[in-house]
């Protein structure tokens, strides 16, 4: 439970940006599918962005093909449902709802997707190259 309390509260801080601002950001630039906020970062991380998106994921579904990597690291948190999780061709774990999991820079996410008791949503927090997609081919 503290977890979920934790994550929830950086993803809100993270998020509060002035309304002027944010309307004017969302007039000028249209997001990804999933991507719910994209914020520049300064000091230390100058050149990156704080990325959250939410991915809705089928029941019974896997990914396909080799997998696929991320830009940055990326921080999850199972909203709903059981997640399929593994990186680096380790054995698949399931995340369950108000479990977090983590990809290291670089992984290789080989296995996602949502078990066959239903569909699955999560929220996933990046740190990512300025402009950069979340996702890079495997």
């Amino acid at each position: 439970m503290e977890d979920r309390r934790t994550f929830l509260a950086l993803a809100a801080a993270a998020l509060m940006v002035p309304m002027e601002m944010a309307e004017a950001v969302a007039q000028t630039a249209p997001r990804p599918r999933g991507e719910l906020a994209r914020h520049a970062l300064t000091g230390p991380y100058d050149g990156h962005d704080a990325v959250l998106v939410e991915i809705a994921v089928p029941a019974g579904s896997r990914s396909p093909g080799m997998g696929h990597r991320h830009t940055g690291p990326v921080l999850g948190y199972v909203l709903q449902g059981e997640l399929r999780f593994a990186i680096n061709n380790e054995p698949e774990k399931i995340v369950k709802a108000g479990s977090t999991f983590f990809e290291p820079i670089g992984a290789l996410h080989s296995t996602s997707g949502a078990t066959e008791a239903g569909p699955a949503r999560f929220l996933a927090f990046l740190v990512v190259p300025k402009g950069a997609d979340v996702v890079a081919p495997a």
